[in-house]
């Protein structure tokens, strides 16, 4: 089965509120927060006239193209139709291989890369190859292990009156997992955890998150005075490749250290220093289901449990992380998925099914999502 064709079209999704993360030195990410996300939509169709799919998403306006020229959905197409127009599809690690490209990533300034490309192109390439053998693509790594995953509601950093009735109204949805952003003010990180612990309950589990905000001196500090609220975890407490002060940090903090791990080559340099104990494993920053699925298998190698991280992905995206969640047993802590919750808009023609905090594992062909043909 060959690519005979490939178009990508554009969307922008509006975010139900600005969200603001932590960055390096505890500053915000960006000023005033992203109040929308821009995606490209890969679509591929076969010799045979069978279409798949790919997500972008999220895509930062700092990335380019390979030649250093600004970035634009135009010279996407024309760069990818190039690399795809004519090859077998079902050579898909072959495809792969020019993955993650230095420019076209979204690389945060604490070193962090997502290769969002890559992860648009593998999951068009598995939409497309489930559709036609007419299987669901986590049939294509080992079948369906689970039918709904676990979620975890991801608070952003913003003023502290929204925040109660933002916990209560999930609570109510049956929401028991959240996971916290901090790392710019900790008087206020300790509030904010404090009224979370007290609307959601003694059982939900509050995961934190620094974003690399604080160094280590710092983290120690706030993190002893967390504690008494209990906190099940903690992610990228000091700089992401601070590998070595993690694995001190460790030592000197009495929860589990949570962390990115987009390649397999950063997960070994983890594990070499006992660096961490949760792996935070996403298509998006890997570079689809196929790179991500050498990760976990690292992870299960060395007794790892973990989730999978988000880069708030649409409708698309989101049913390739499900469908990679479904085909693996490692991912024993809540996910977070929250993109069907956090976007007022989306591409796909029906929305993904919620069971109150899990959600359900789409089946059909492919990733089992159809898009919008309004989106062309």
């Amino acid at each position: 089965m060959k690519i005979a064709d490939l178009k990508i079209y554009p969307f922008q999704a509006k975010r139900v509120y600005s969200t603001v993360t932590a960055a390096l030195g505890g500053l915000a990410n960006k000023e005033g927060g992203h109040s929308f996300s821009d995606f490209a939509v890969i679509e591929l169709t076969s010799d045979e006239g069978v279409k798949g799919y790919g997500e972008v998403s999220d895509i930062p306006d700092t990335m380019f193209m390979p030649d250093g020229t600004k970035f634009t959905i135009e010279q996407l197409e024309a760069y990818l139709a190039k690399q795809l127009i004519g090859k077998e599809a079902f050579q898909i690690e072959e495809l792969l291989q020019g993955y993650p490209e230095k420019n076209m990533v979204d690389e945060r300034p604490d070193g962090t890369v997502y290769d969002i490309v890559g992860c648009g192109v593998d999951n068009a390439l598995l939409d497309l190859i489930g559709k036609s053998l007419n299987v669901p693509v986590y049939n294509l790594f080992g079948g369906k292990k689970k039918d709904k995953i676990w979620v975890s509601w991801v608070v952003y950093i913003r003023g502290i009156e929204y925040l109660e009735a933002e916990i209560a109204e999930k609570v109510t949805e049956g929401f028991d997992a959240f996971k916290l952003k901090v790392g710019i003010d900790p008087k206020e990180d300790l509030e904010r955890l404090r009224i979370i612990r007290e609307v959601a309950g003694d059982k939900a589990v509050i995961k934190l998150d620094a974003n690399s905000g604080w160094t280590f001196d710092e983290a120690v500090e706030n993190l002893k005075r967390m504690e008494k609220y209990n906190p099940a975890g903690i992610e990228t407490p000091i700089p992401y490749l601070d590998v070595e002060g993690k694995a001190k940090l460790k030592s000197r903090i009495g929860m589990p250290i949570l962390e990115h791990v987009h390649s397999p080559e950063f997960g070994l340099e983890l594990l070499k220093h006992d660096a961490v104990d949760v792996f935070n494993v996403s298509t998006a920053g890997a570079g689809g289901m196929f790179k991500a699925r050498k990760v976990l298998a690292l992870a299960e190698s060395a007794g790892k449990q973990c989730l999978l991280g988000s880069t708030v992905e649409c409708g698309l995206g989101t049913a390739s992380q499900l469908h990679l969640a479904a085909s693996s047993s490692l991912i024993t802590w809540p996910s977070d998925l929250i993109g069907p919750k956090m976007y007022l808009n989306d591409f796909l023609t029906a929305p993904h099914v919620w069971d109150q905090n899990h959600l359900l594992v789409p089946d059909g062909a492919g990733f089992g999502v159809q898009v919008d043909s309004e989106l062309k």
